[in-house]
């Protein structure tokens, strides 16, 4: 895990009312509305079908976490972190990789990339609600 990964301020007040927002990078629409099924009731999710509007919306979006798939038609999740890490904002803020490869140097590669965890699909609930658990500061007072 890289150090940009590891969760490192405190929450203040207002932070720790709100809902944490989860941008999810997918050209399938069906993967993502299994991932805002799965974490609408904990989470706000946006969702994002063309990856080539990242930078706009990161324009107008504060995300606490990111979920990106690895391969998409034109631009591929590698190609979106240096876009997101572009933004002072989100220097530090956690990417979590979805994606159906289950090749070892796919895995390898989104980690050195700055990635913090991989995810393979499909995906059952659980596992992708623990793992973003892992990465993206909560207050659980």
């Amino acid at each position: 895990m890289s150090d940009s990964c590891l969760p490192s301020k405190r929450l203040d007040e207002g932070e720790k009312n709100r809902k944490k927002i989860i941008l999810a990078v997918d050209d399938s629409p069906v993967l993502l509305k299994s991932v805002s099924a799965a974490l609408s009731d904990v989470y706000k999710v946006y969702m994002l079908s063309d990856p080539a509007e990242l930078e706009k919306v990161l324009r107008k979006l504060t995300p606490d976490l990111f979920l990106l798939d690895y391969q998409m038609p034109l631009i591929n999740g590698f190609d979106l972190i240096p876009i997101i890490r572009s933004f002072e904002k989100h220097k530090d803020t956690p990417i979590i990789f979805l994606t159906s490869m289950r090749k070892l140097e796919i895995l390898t590669a989104a980690i050195s990339f700055g990635a913090c965890d991989c995810i393979i699909k499909p995906f059952k609930p659980a596992i992708l609600r623990n793992k973003i658990e892992k990465h993206i500061i909560m207050d659980w007072s």
